[in-house]
């Protein structure tokens, strides 16, 4: 499959809902492909210059002219997948061949895992910002909750890039216990 990439330092995940704001050309051609075919686009992590394997395809969901006059767009991502190649056209705008990967299979909550999700929502309920974006959370499903915390916290490229590699959500909710488990001894 070949999808026009966005590269953007952002990180989502299949579920994730994002606000973008499109200002150059070469972006406003890529919104145009991506509703014109239906197939949506793809973004991608760069590190620093590099665009890195793994991204996901972001529909996009709607749109809206922003007070300064620019575009803004609403996208949630639907799948995985990894750039086999890429290349740049002449405005700019970058396309890859690009690998579907399949999506993490939803998981029912386990007792063990409920203060991970408890934190997910006192984090949505402290920052209403992140929760707008999440009308239906689903904070019984753990590879839901494990998507959104990876798309939250300030972790390294490498380290996003390989989580999104994994497949399925286990080594994310190992590596959030670590986080929140510790979190929550310290603060009692």
């Amino acid at each position: 499959m070949q999808l026009p990439l966005f590269p953007l330092q952002i990180y989502l995940l299949p579920g994730g809902i994002s606000k973008l704001r499109i200002f150059e050309p070469r972006y406003t051609r890529l919104v145009k492909l991506a509703m014109g075919d239906g197939n949506g686009f793809g973004l991608c992590m760069k590190d620093e210059e590099t665009m890195c394997h793994f991204g996901t395809r972001a529909i996009i969901t709607d749109f809206e002219q922003l007070p300064d006059g620019l575009l803004g767009i609403t996208i949630k991502g639907v799948e995985k997948f990894l750039i086999n190649k890429h290349w740049q056209e002449e405005d700019g705008l970058r396309f890859g061949d690009v690998t579907p990967i399949s999506n993490w299979t939803p998981s029912q909550i386990k007792f063990v895992d409920r203060d991970i999700s408890n934190s997910l929502k006192a984090l949505f309920d402290e920052y209403p910002e992140h929760a707008e974006n999440y009308p239906l959370p689903d904070y019984n499903d753990m590879t839901w909750v494990c998507q959104r915390w990876l798309e939250l916290l300030p972790l390294e490229t490498n380290q996003k890039q390989w989580f999104m590699s994994r497949n399925d959500h286990r080594a994310a909710l190992s590596f959030l216990h670590n986080v929140i488990d510790e979190q929550l001894k310290s603060d009692s």
